[in-house]
């Protein structure tokens, strides 16, 4: 009789964690929902006019509408195509797209911009001209600037250019909020040329911050190896 030995192999099927989706793609998809909601509550409450053609508004920049509205279709594009470029899905799917809507993202930029400055002197408050025209060129400047890096290839750089860019475009949306809550509104000429300043500042500073943010809020992490307190970074220099 022979004795027949078997080995029985135990396999122990571990389940792989889940992969978390990053804290900042969901600030990022909320952040841009309230600038959406933001964008169509300006266009509902100041815009009208547009539509509405027996308004004073209307009455007012009927010499100029056909620069108006030219200015306002560079504008509209700006906001609605560069909210699609941050879309990690599509700049991945559909490349080519993602490409074909920079360029017409500056091409709406490089037109809504001396149109706004021409408006701002012929139909706009007088102290805000060299306001205008500081923050359209820094418009035309940031979009050109991310055009280039992604020309060369670039793509981190090319993506905190579109950033200060897309900040700058939305100075029209969030000059409106502000002026729409009466607390916090300014009443005099010179308060809106202050608040028009003040939100070009915001505009380079808050995408910046956003940039620098995970290193600027943390330490880098520290390893002891023996004795020696070595930084992840690299090791510490021994003093002479």
């Amino acid at each position: 009789m022979c004795a027949i030995s078997s080995k029985v192999s135990v396999v122990m099927v571990t389940r792989a964690p889940a992969l978390s989706v990053k804290p900042r793609l969901r600030a990022k998809h909320v952040l841009f929902v309230g600038l959406g909601l933001m964008t169509l509550f300006v266009l509902y409450r100041d815009e009208g006019f547009l539509i509405h053609h027996h308004s004073i508004t209307w009455k007012f920049f009927y010499p100029v509408r056909g620069k108006l509205f030219v200015h306002a279709l560079g504008g509209a594009i700006a906001l609605v195509v560069g909210a699609l470029q941050f879309s990690t899905r599509l700049r991945q799917r559909f490349p080519a797209l993602h490409r074909l809507l920079g360029r017409c993202y500056l091409a709406a930029v490089s037109i809504a911009a001396p149109v706004a400055v021409y408006l701002s002197i012929t139909h706009g408050i007088g102290t805000m001209a060299t306001e205008t025209a500081v923050q359209a060129s820094i418009w035309v400047m940031t979009a050109l600037i991310a055009f280039v890096a992604a020309r060369n290839r670039n793509f981190e750089v090319h993506r905190q250019w579109m950033m200060r860019s897309y900040s700058i475009t939305m100075i029209f949306v969030v000059s409106r909020i502000i002026l729409a809550l009466h607390v916090i509104a300014p009443t005099t000429d010179l308060g809106a040329e202050r608040l028009g300043w003040i939100l070009i500042i915001c505009a380079l500073l808050v995408p910046q911050l956003i940039i620098n943010g995970p290193q600027l809020f943390s330490r880098p992490k520290t390893i002891r190896t023996g004795t020696l307190l070595e930084s992840v970074s690299g090791p510490s220099r021994r003093r002479n």
